[in-house]
């Protein structure tokens, strides 16, 4: 094999392991499984029974994947019984993952589409996406990268759709990161990985992030940076440990031995591989124990110790027979109860249809009893029915109030803002009128310089207008749900540019001095004309505060162990109290506005800046003391999060 097709191999494999083991990643706990038990013996037949059986099916799917079975199928059939939708879904799902384990791919796949089927049926965008991945981790055991790549492409289109659930979003990214490396699109593969991490440890997801940084120190071995692969998986090895996850801390440990031998260190690889050794025996992890084994052989043979190493490959040889054997009868019991089950299955449908015919031949032995209870039944009928559309008008009539009740807030609230545009647009007006009669007195009497004054001011009331007619245009269109979110790479000094050329003239003219500090090289990943209408109103906002002679800063910088940038604009005005500040981030600001907003504006401006801000994923801050000046802080993600293209 080719040193290409060995680290497919291996990356497919780490994928396998991740699909199985993080999204779900329950370590067998013996006591855990004996409380369940005691529980189950207690439990009624309802939807807690539902979640138990599933609990037990789970706890067992890793090592003992047939005991596994047993449990998920009395939970499938209960959560039938019961018309329990997410009892069946979570069913579906982990009798998969039990007889995906048992090498019946075939019918693991027919399961994951029962719940693929289901999910659809009742939106359930979460298992939507899961069974993409459960569908994926089946081929990936195939070696089949253009089928899991097919697979993972819807599930990455739905991966931030309202209901799925951080984990799922975790888990999606870390296996597409694993499948790319496979692939060797090891930049758009590396943005993946970095993206499930960064979300583990906002989720504070420990053992996700051991997963994940085990995946990279993996990659970067593959690349022969081996400093680099032994920083980060020495520290999966710390995460692991600190959650007790004997499955991530064993395959990382040995994973490390490989790179530490690559190093010259052997003596260091074969601490690591026994302790690896140690932690397999110990939990009956059979698959990492004839890893374990592999690998002190060839740590063995590194250091020259020949008998040694044949030894440990002889130990190797002989549990690699044992667990194929073991696999084989296991897989074949697994068939063998899956038709005894299916042909019992088929024994109750039979008897059904018997028990179904007696009873129609007994119903035509007494059809007048039949008769009479025909009747009663349909005078039951037509009462249940009377009172279906008694209690149907009735809630007919309350959604009613409802919808009368959210129109007349709706309304209320469009009133306000049509009285507060007439307001605002009224002194514009004026200002243009009085422009008009300055120009008459200043013609009728020769004054050329009073005329040259004009231009300013009618360039300061169009614009004033022209921005107000931006705002409410941009209102309109959000509130419509016509504004398409188009996220790009935008570098913040090219925004600040445009802002501050496009506010040059109005801040002359009241001799303010605009000053921007940016670093170099620093990139948003943000909507143009979001973010330039947020700097647009931040910046005329302050322009409108600050006292003559002032200046008005626009700077940004990157925020410390994270991936996002935080823009600021700060001036030197009379600045707000609390309580106003308060009020001015409050959703309701333009419904309920305050005495400030009512002398100085619509206020239309800053809840177009919360709406954009929001729908960028961001965050708006405001800073301000009476006395002390203003600053607004937005924070918007940075280019470094630009999702794959597809």
């Amino acid at each position: 094999m080719s040193f290409s097709g060995s680290l497919k191999q291996l990356w497919l494999c780490l994928l396998l392991v991740s699909a199985t083991g993080v999204s779900v990643a329950r370590a067998q706990d013996s006591l855990a499984v004996q409380r369940m038990h005691r529980l189950l013996a207690i439990l009624p037949p309802d939807t807690n029974r539902v979640r138990l059986l599933d609990s037990l099916c789970v706890q067992h799917y890793n090592n003992a994947p047939e005991q596994g079975i047993v449990y998920g199928r009395q939970a499938l059939a209960l959560a039938r019984q019961l018309h329990d939708r997410r009892g069946q879904l979570m069913s579906l799902l982990s009798l998969g993952v039990c007889y995906n384990n048992l090498s019946d791919s075939q019918y693991a796949l027919t399961l994951y589409k029962q719940a693929m089927s289901l999910a659809r049926r009742f939106n359930s965008y979460d298992n939507i996406v899961r069974s993409y991945c459960h569908m994926a981790s089946v081929h990936s055991a195939r070696g089949d990268t253009a089928t899991m790549w097919r697979l993972y492409r819807p599930a990455l289109a739905l991966a931030y759709h309202k209901g799925v659930q951080h984990a799922t979003q975790i888990a999606l990214f870390g296996d597409v990161g694993v499948l790319l490396l496979a692939m060797h699109r090891n930049q758009q593969a590396l943005r993946y990985l970095h993206r499930a991490l960064l979300m583990a440890r906002r989720s504070k997801d420990v053992l996700a992030q051991a997963q994940y940084t085990a995946n990279l120190g993996t990659y970067y071995q593959s690349i022969a940076q081996y400093a680099t692969a032994e920083g980060l998986l020495h520290n999966a090895v710390g995460l692991a440990q600190q959650q007790h996850n004997s499955k991530v801390e064993t395959s990382t440990l040995l994973q490390l031995s490989h790179v530490l031998l690559a190093r010259q260190r052997p003596a260091e690889a074969e601490v690591h591989a026994a302790r690896a050794l140690e932690l397999a025996r110990a939990h009956r992890q059979f698959s990492y124990l004839l890893d374990a084994y592999g690998t002190l052989a060839k740590i063995e043979a590194a250091r020259g110790n020949f008998a040694q190493g044949y030894a440990w490959q002889q130990r190797y040889l002989l549990l690699n027979d044992t667990i194929n054997n073991h696999d084989r009868l296991v897989a074949l019991a697994a068939l063998q109860q899956r038709y005894e089950t299916q042909d019992k299955e088929q024994q109750i449908a039979r008897l059904t249809a018997n028990e179904e015919l007696q009873r129609l031949l007994n119903r035509q032995l007494i059809i007048t009893i039949v008769i009479l209870a025909a009747g009663l039944a349909a005078f039951t009928f037509i009462y249940l029915q009377l009172r279906r559309s008694r209690a149907a008008l009735s809630s007919n009539h309350q959604a009613l109030q409802e919808t009368t009740a959210e129109l007349q807030r709706m309304a209320a609230s469009k009133d306000r803002l049509y009285s507060i545009v007439a307001h605002d647009l009224r002194g514009p007006v004026t200002s243009l009128a009085g422009v008009t009669k300055l120009i008459e007195f200043y013609l009728n009497n020769g004054d050329e310089a009073g005329l040259r004054r004009l231009p300013t001011l009618v360039h300061q009331t169009t614009s004033s207008i022209n921005h107000l007619l931006d705002n409410l245009l941009s209102w309109a269109v959000n509130q419509n749900g016509e504004l398409t979110f188009r996220p790009e790479t935008l570098p913040v000094t090219e925004l600040f540019a445009e802002i501050v050329e496009l506010y040059q003239t109005t801040a002359q003219a009241k001799q303010i001095q605009l000053l921007t500090n940016v670093p170099s090289q620093l990139t948003l990943y943000a909507d143009y004309n979001m973010t330039r209408t947020i700097l647009r109103n931040v910046l005329s906002n302050a322009l409108r505060f600050a006292p003559v002679g002032s200046i008005v800063r626009l700077g940004a910088y990157p925020v410390a162990g994270s991936t996002a940038v935080v823009l600021t604009c700060t001036d030197n005005g009379p600045g707000m109290p609390a309580d106003q500040v308060a009020t001015l981030l409050h959703p309701n600001s333009v419904a309920q506005p305050t005495h400030w907003q009512r002398r100085e504006g619509t206020g239309l401006g800053l809840v177009l800046c919360r709406a954009f801000v929001a729908r960028q994923h961001g965050h708006l801050r405001i800073h301000s003391a009476q006395g002390q000046g203003t600053t607004i802080e937005i924070e918007l993600p940075s280019a470094i999060l630009e999702p794959l293209p597809t």
